[in-house]
């Protein structure tokens, strides 16, 4: 009778420090102390075998990752918990297929998700039902992606990307907001498109619901502006902004986030007949991708296109491509290996032909090739929460923050420095040194991976700071 008394008692005692465990590392992710209390959440998996196959516990875990960044390390904690019907389990591996660009997998484990919501007799979150629109409008894009040649890219500063589009008198021009007439409202980050002639100017402005609203307006015999008009409904669904008319002054290409987007801003294009602009189109992959893409020009003098993103994620930058428009869209097979890869363009030489030469292109871009780059004598651009904009190291409050601000000044160096190699050795492939192929996918390597570390520094710097 002792005995079992004495066994109860260590039973009791053990699943109070067990519950009193589990409380504190609830307590610390809702704190948001993530890698606290994804330690905690592993040594309550590791305290047995049962514990070990947790649903809850393995969805925690999950969860601890995600929050950190490491998506994949989270996959087979959620995989787990998703077994055992834990809705939040396939909402994130929905999250995560997404982001990968597996949208098929993304719609299974939303359904999943909608069945595991049925089953706890929950309602699918409103917020959640645009995902699952956005995840069918990608994954129908990714049977179109267009086989287009990316013939450069450069990172340059968001504020004044513009400036980087070196486009021919014929084309207009695309210029900041104070060209504006006095009185002429404009939304924030935006630019003001005029054609040749000058006599009419395109921009967004906020409209009453303080939707980005593009607008027109036309200059008058006495040489005054008239006011600004809506351009069309057909255009503004959602905000829209970024416009470029081409010389025709029919096809008009312009960035919109409302619900054919498939996240943040996509470009559109549309045409303009007597009753006005037709129902505008995505332009799809891979000038679209699950980030901002935007302010699409084609230059039909030069033959050259442009588009601006920041899907590479550099906090304060914009990535723009230039690429070979091609008159009749020709996409690759849904077949193709890589066809991912070429969708989120992770490497341009992929979409290059071996027998182009690119030579005079490439020379022709050479001042625009010469991108922005962080003044390592601490001048930079930093949003806080907050926010509030630090642009020098004596804004910070906190040592470990500038140690951590500094550490990620001397990574942007590091990038800028690869993205000019891998600009030369593009060069040099165009002059025929075919051979340098794989170097160059190696370098753009290289890049990609640095911006995903500067993303991660530029986290960190905010966490130190705001601590």
């Amino acid at each position: 009778m002792k005995r079992t008394y004495i066994l109860a008692l260590t039973l009791l005692v053990a699943i109070c420090a067990f519950s009193v465990t589990l409380n504190d590392a609830k307590a610390l992710y809702n704190n948001e102390e993530y890698d606290k209390a994804l330690q905690a959440f592993k040594e309550l998996l590791a305290k047995n075998s049962k514990s070990a196959k947790d649903a809850n516990l393995n969805n925690y875990v999950g969860l601890c990752l995600y929050n950190l960044g490491e998506y994949d390390l989270s996959i087979p904690y959620f995989t787990l918990a998703e077994s055992k019907s834990v809705p939040d389990a396939s909402k994130h591996l929905a999250l995560i297929a997404f982001n990968n660009y597996e949208f098929e997998d993304a719609l299974d484990h939303i359904e999943t998700y909608q069945e595991s919501l049925s089953k706890a007799k929950k309602e699918m979150p409103q917020e959640f039902e645009a995902f699952i629109s956005r995840a069918v409008n990608a994954r129908n894009m990714l049977d179109r992606v267009e086989n287009i040649q990316i013939i450069d890219s450069i990172n340059v500063n968001a504020e004044s990307f513009f400036k980087f589009y070196k486009i021919s008198q014929e084309c207009g021009s695309i210029n900041a907001t104070d060209i504006l007439p006095n009185g002429f409202e404009a939304a924030p980050y935006s630019i003001v498109y005029q054609p040749e002639s000058k006599a009419q100017m395109i921009w967004p402005t906020l409209n009453a619901d303080m939707k980005e609203t593009l607008v027109s307006s036309s200059i008058l015999s006495d040489n005054s502006w008239e006011q600004p008009q809506e351009l069309d409904e057909t255009i503004n669904n959602g905000n829209s902004n970024y416009p470029y008319m081409m010389p025709d002054g029919i096809t008009l290409y312009f960035a919109n986030d409302g619900e054919n987007s498939i996240g943040g801003y996509d470009i559109f294009f549309t045409r303009k007949d007597d009753d006005g602009f037709l129902q505008p189109q995505n332009m799809g992959m891979p000038y679209n991708s699950l980030h901002n893409d935007f302010m699409l020009v084609i230059d039909e003098m030069t033959g050259l296109g442009w588009w601006a993103t920041d899907r590479n994620q550099i906090d304060g930058q914009v990535t723009i491509y230039t690429f070979i428009p091609s008159e009749i869209r020709k996409n690759y097979p849904t077949d193709t290996p890589n066809l991912i890869n070429l969708a989120k363009i992770n490497a341009i030489s992929d979409t290059w032909l071996d027998d182009n030469n690119y030579t005079e292109i490439l020379n022709n871009l050479s001042d625009i090739n010469k991108f922005e780059s962080t003044n390592h004598s601490n001048q930079f651009s930093l949003t806080l929460p907050n926010g509030k904009i630090y642009t020098s190291i004596t804004d910070f409050q906190y040592e470990e923050a500038v140690q951590a601000m500094q550490e990620y000044l001397d990574e942007l160096n590091t990038l800028n420095n690869l993205i000019q190699q891998v600009s030369q050795l593009r060069i040099d492939y165009s002059n025929g040194l075919k051979e340098i192929a794989p170097e160059i996918r190696i370098l753009e390597q290289k890049i990609l991976t640095q911006r995903l570390s500067l993303t991660r520094l530029r986290n960190m710097v905010v966490s130190l700071e705001c601590k």
